[in-house]
């Protein structure tokens, strides 16, 4: 799907629903990749705010990003889905404490930034909060944050943070998006 970034309307490009429009011939036909569709949106409209590089639902947050009353947020944080689990993300970061030796520190994450989006594969940053990753001593690194829900329940938007780690995904992988608020990362 392509479209000229200067004239998108959601709105009207999503009034049949993200996944799917009316067609004569078909109960339903499916768009190729609604997930890419939305996150192209995203990544429109924080480009449109930041020129950086490198009850909520993702319209909301879009017309939020891109409203008349902008407060300095530039990111629409999102959670992509494999069938009906939440994806969790996973990248390795290096730190070094009081010693001089660097350390290995395990990243798990079902919070992702849109960085770039090229024919159906996306870079995505790694979210996370700042409380978590100032864990010194972090469970066992597969069970760091089991569910979406442990790692979202009771923290603040205010506290995420990008964690500088990038991942590359095949996007033809993910059948759903749910978008957190528009934030300032």
């Amino acid at each position: 799907m392509s479209f000229r970034a200067y004239d998108y309307d959601y709105d009207r490009h999503h009034k049949d629903g993200c996944c799917g429009k009316k067609d004569k011939h078909d109960k339903m036909k499916h768009y190729k990749n609604c997930v890419e569709d939305v996150l192209e949106a995203i990544l429109y409209a924080q480009n449109k705010v930041n020129k950086d590089e490198c009850h909520t639902s993702c319209q909301q947050s879009i017309h939020e990003l891109l409203g008349k009353k902008r407060v300095k947020k530039n990111t629409i944080p999102f959670l992509l889905y494999c069938g009906c689990e939440p994806f969790k993300g996973t990248g390795v970061t290096t730190y070094a404490c009081h010693s001089k030796k660097e350390k290995i520190k395990c990243i798990h994450t079902h919070v992702f930034k849109i960085k770039e989006l090229n024919k159906g594969c996306a870079v995505l940053e790694l979210l996370d909060f700042k409380t978590d990753l100032k864990d010194r001593h972090p469970k066992h690194c597969p069970s760091k944050h089991g569910s979406a829900c442990h790692q979202l329940d009771h923290k603040s938007l205010d506290d995420l943070v990008g964690t500088g780690i990038c991942i590359t995904v095949d996007l033809s992988c993910f059948c759903a998006i749910t978008c957190l608020p528009a934030v300032h990362l």
